[in-house]
């Protein structure tokens, strides 16, 4: 079985794209019409190891989510080919759904799942590869998609509180600094003003000030 791209209309002639599971073009046309859609364009949806796909680099917050949906459609016992099929109707990104889709043609084909993340090593880390083929070789592959999944989320976490650490003090420095310079270009030459009205001599630090906001 094979992933094709489709591009089709409904009854009321909106365009739907998608991706769509089946043997052959045919076969993906006969299913379209089922769904009462008239196919407009079909196209193989090529696997990784063919030069003519595009890889898409999908976020890291993807991968996590997907993994686990993945682990959690395991854990539940559905089969590896159907727990991906489930994670690509799930998915928001385009860019995931279509990697997911061709590494579940390659199960589909008679490979491993590691084997058919293999194609992608851009989007599965070594380290992820690597896990997923040690769950496969010992029978605990759910198991090892949860501890996966629950790595990738502690990391952006992680990621975000790192991020957050540095963003606050950045934040405080610019609103200080822009009530500085508030108080520089408007408050100073106001309070400036009042005093040379009433003729009264400066105190040193407004003359500083005002010295300062002159630079």
């Amino acid at each position: 079985m094979a992933s094709f791209r489709f591009e089709a209309a409904d009854g009321a002639g909106k365009i739907e794209k998608g991706l769509v599971e089946a043997d052959s073009a045919a076969a993906a046309r006969a299913a379209l019409r089922a769904r009462g859609l008239v196919p407009l364009a079909i196209a193989t949806l090529a696997t990784g190891n063919a030069r003519g796909f595009q890889r898409r680099r999908f976020s890291e917050a993807e991968l996590a989510l997907a993994t686990r949906q993945i682990a959690s459609l395991l854990t539940a016992g559905l089969p590896v080919a159907q727990a991906l099929g489930a994670t690509i109707e799930q998915a928001d990104d385009r860019g995931l759904r279509e990697v997911l889709a061709a590494v579940r043609s390659d199960v589909f084909g008679g490979h491993r799942l590691a084997e058919a993340l293999g194609q992608f090593p851009r989007e599965f880390p070594d380290v992820y590869r690597a896990s997923v083929a040690a769950g496969e070789d010992s029978g605990e592959l759910a198991g090892v998609m949860e501890r996966l999944a629950a790595y990738l989320e502690d990391r952006l976490a992680l990621r975000g509180k790192v991020l957050a650490a540095f963003l606050y003090p950045a934040l405080v420095t610019l609103v200080a600094l822009a009530i500085v310079i508030f108080l520089m270009t408007y408050v100073v030459p106001q309070v400036v003003e009042v005093f040379r009205n009433s003729r009264q001599g400066l105190p040193w630090p407004t003359r500083l000030l005002l010295g300062a906001s002159a630079l």
